[in-house]
């Protein structure tokens, strides 16, 4: 997920915080996968995220956006899509930048690829710190966790849905609060948001159903050490969903990945760097920058071996100098057994090899 700036977004860890990366931490179960809404039941003391309040806009965060991605599908017809709300962030502790949407309708079936940035001022925009209401002229993220109402316009279509959240929340880094570029950043996900509604596509309406993933972050942090990032979502068939960072970090790159399990417990593990087995490398006609848009990823504490690769190749946010965002698909072996799986890729930065 994107928004106006020189460097990403997303949180990176260093390799002394994965000292016990392989360890299973001690984040019980909430609602089971596909079972019933997020935040049925009462996150354990060790989460330091409590829902639902913290759906909602945190005043006085110098970053803050929500981002919702998905995997729908209308009589066969395939599509992805991804809206960002940004309330706004602080590049390298100056000014914070405007309100700013991010929208992007994916059709895998035709292969075609549309996207529209916008920014606001913020009188033009809402984010209430009581509930989950948020608003901006182009975007909208409204409701309960087991109704929440997505709305995104665009020149080249609309995205209208409704996301129920079934299964445990993943809290990125076991308790949805990491340290983060000499700051701290808040975050969780709700991996498995069953979602219905209507794309329209130039002029045409589709009814839609299908699998969506919802971030929240939010903090305080310094960006001017990172350099380029790769950010996965993996919805796999065993039920497992796994939230990837790779980073390059003062010329350092850094892996890591929390995995959530249906039960609701979750492992922080370290990733092998995804810089050697990136490939089939494509290059922005907009921007230059150069993405790759397949990749090997292997995480041996899982014993896990896996290839992702995206649909179509040209699918980048204007913003920022070039945002990849693509929807994706993940299969390979995972946990002595072969998965399949639906998956968002993100990357800043050139990737030239």
């Amino acid at each position: 997920m994107g928004k106006r700036r020189t460097t990403p977004i997303r949180a990176t860890i260093g390799a002394a915080a994965l000292a016990a990366g392989t360890a299973l931490l001690a984040v019980p179960a909430m609602a089971q996968a596909g079972t019933g809404s997020a935040g049925s039941a009462s996150a354990p003391a060790s989460v330091l995220v409590h829902l639902p309040a913290d759906q909602a806009a945190h005043a006085g965060a110098a970053n803050e956006w929500w981002y919702v991605v998905g995997h729908l599908q209308s009589h066969g017809h395939l599509f992805g899509y991804e809206v960002q709300l940004i309330a706004q962030t602080n590049a390298l502790g100056g000014s914070p930048t405007p309100p700013e949407t991010e929208i992007a309708i994916t059709d895998q079936t035709t292969g075609q690829y549309y996207t529209h940035t916008s920014f606001y001022d913020p009188s033009q925009t809402s984010f209430s710190t009581t509930t989950l209401d948020e608003s901006e002229p182009t975007a909208s993220l409204s409701g309960p966790m087991n109704a929440m109402h997505l709305h995104a316009t665009m020149p080249a279509g609309t995205i209208d849905v409704t996301l129920d959240a079934l299964g445990p929340v993943l809290y990125n880094y076991g308790t949805g609060l990491m340290p983060y570029l000499g700051g701290s950043s808040y975050y969780y996900s709700l991996p498995s948001a069953a979602t219905t509604g209507t794309i329209v596509e130039n002029g045409q309406s589709y009814p839609v159903t299908g699998q969506s993933w919802v971030d929240h972050q939010w903090g305080s942090w310094d960006w001017s050490t990172l350099q380029k990032y790769t950010w996965m979502s993996f919805q796999l068939s065993d039920g497992d969903r796994v939230d990837l960072f790779d980073s390059f970090t003062s010329g350092t790159e850094n892996s890591f990945a929390t995995v959530l399990h249906p039960d609701g417990t979750e492992q922080v593990v370290a990733v092998d760097p995804l810089a050697p087995g990136t490939s089939d490398f494509w290059t922005s006609p907009n921007t230059g920058q150069r993405f790759g848009t397949q990749w090997q990823v292997h995480i041996p504490s899982l014993t896990a071996s896996l290839i992702v690769r995206a649909y179509p190749q040209q699918q980048e946010i204007l913003d920022a100098g070039g945002i990849f965002e693509g929807a994706s698909a993940v299969a390979g072996s995972y946990r002595g057994h072969l998965v399949v799986g639906q998956a968002y890729v993100e990357q800043i930065g050139n990737w030239q090899p």
